[in-house]
């Protein structure tokens, strides 16, 4: 019975997110900025982690994304956006991705997981990331960018990263106004 009650308030906390806007305010840059958390890494230099989207799909696919980098000391940055997947019915094995048209070569599936199982079946989870440069990120902030997962079950889940969310993490990876 707790299962099937934690099960019922999960889809309706997923269904409520079904609506979400693909746009964030203005005034939310200075929130994305403020919550992005810093931490000094083992190399020397510092982990930067934004703040994570949460959307909701058609096929039903509850979407966890955030940004991720590190600065090394001597100033070097890397980007990551991870991406959390979780959904029903069966596992779906994300293993593509198309970015601007193109194919996305830095694609990286890191885990899948079959969750809690019940009659009407189980909840499925993947992580996947994809590495980004510090120069597309910078182009993209006037507009933001489209990011879509294709998997082998045929189901393709598409992630919209807004221009505010960049700019937001951006200003605190840099320390700059965008």
């Amino acid at each position: 019975m707790y299962r099937f009650a934690l099960l019922l308030a999960i889809s309706c906390g997923l269904i409520a997110c079904a609506n979400n806007d693909k746009k964030i305010s203005a005034w939310e840059v200075n929130d994305v900025y403020q919550s992005t958390i810093v931490t000094p890494n083992t190399s020397g230099g510092k982990t930067y982690v934004g703040p994570s989207i949460n959307t909701m799909d058609e096929s039903n696919t509850y979407v966890m994304f955030n940004l991720r980098s590190e600065k090394t000391q001597q100033g070097v940055k890397s980007y990551e956006l991870q991406v959390h997947l979780t959904y029903f019915t069966q596992m779906r094995n994300y293993d593509s991705a198309t970015l601007l048209n193109g194919p996305v070569t830095t694609f990286k599936a890191i885990s899948k997981e079959a969750g809690l199982c019940e009659a009407r079946g189980c909840i499925f989870k993947e992580l996947v990331s994809i590495n980004l440069t510090d120069a597309f990120l910078k182009e993209r902030v006037k507009d933001g960018f489209q990011l879509t997962l294709s998997s082998k079950a045929g189901i393709s889940t598409v992630i919209y990263v807004p221009p505010q969310y960049l700019k937001g993490y951006l200003k605190a990876v840099d320390g700059i106004n965008y």
